[in-house]
């Protein structure tokens, strides 16, 4: 074991030359996690819909 793995620190320079993309990915967001984000946002628009919607048949 080297003295990184025995005191708990990471020593990211020894990473950072071996790997060297680490750290150098996109700092935008993906287009799937904006579609992914609209999916769910729109879901939850319809289920607030269908909600409404029962509430009232219920109370008719």
């Amino acid at each position: 074991m080297d003295n990184a793995e025995t005191d708990g620190q990471v020593d990211y320079e020894s990473i950072r030359r071996r790997f060297p993309w680490v750290g150098h990915g996109p700092d935008e967001e993906h287009e799937f996690s904006k579609t992914y984000r609209d999916v769910l946002a729109g879901a939850r628009v319809a289920r607030e819909i269908v909600e409404a919607v029962e509430t009232i048949r219920r109370s008719a």
